[in-house]
């Protein structure tokens, strides 16, 4: 098994509404998530869901079901809509952009108050906060995946973002904790070839594809 430079961006949580007037004073950064969040549970976790009746933040699977809070926003200022309808988070924010101006953002503790006051209890709710999943770290784009059955899963929550090639199952990735120590593939783009090289502390082969 060799790492690959695919990894799982955990770190990059954002607002799907992204004007950065609409933010000051780093309060794009401000987060209220529940204790042990985001986890990413089973690997499949990238949209933000708003709970009562603490209004605590989680991390969770975009195709859920929750009720959206929208937003109506004019400058800086800014109201909510509560939206009694279950939906996806990407459905949530399709209805938010066509009927509102755009699925929550939350920049302080004032505005969470606010959203809570809105909602009925034991309500879930899709915020606007939203991260990227599994990259190249070359930056390059891609549709191919060949991840081994179930994966990635995050397995036990063993924080598994990185991927690896596994030449024991025809090199199908798994998800695998990145402190791990591997062997690794290297590549050098060549025109029309792609050079590979396998490296590990006990082997080095080049193999040009």
């Amino acid at each position: 098994m060799a790492w690959i430079g695919l990894y799982n961006d955990v770190n990059s949580w954002r607002w799907a509404m992204s004007d950065p007037n609409f933010y000051e004073d780093g309060n794009a950064n401000f987060r209220n998530w529940k204790d042990s969040e985001p986890n990413n549970y089973n690997g499949l976790e990238s949209c933000t869901m708003l709970s009562m009746p603490d209004g605590k933040w989680n991390d969770m699977p975009c195709d859920s079901l929750a009720e959206p809070i929208c937003s109506d926003v004019t400058g800086l200022n800014v109201t909510f809509a509560y939206i009694n309808n279950s939906m996806t988070w990407f459905d949530a924010l399709s209805f938010c952009r066509e009927h509102h101006t755009d699925l929550a953002s939350v920049r302080n503790m004032e505005e969470n108050q606010k959203i809570m006051e809105l909602t009925p209890a034991a309500t879930k709710l899709w915020i606007g906060l939203f991260r990227e999943t599994w990259k190249w770290t070359d930056g390059s784009n891609s549709s191919f995946s060949y991840w081994k059955g179930g994966g990635p899963n995050n397995y036990q929550n063993q924080n598994e973002n990185c991927a690896a090639a596994d030449f024991e199952s025809s090199g199908q990735w798994d998800d695998r904790n990145c402190d791990e120590k591997r062997a690794f593939i290297c590549y050098a783009g060549e025109s029309q070839l792609l050079k590979i090289h396998v490296i590990s502390e006990l082997f080095s082969k080049e193999r040009i594809l």
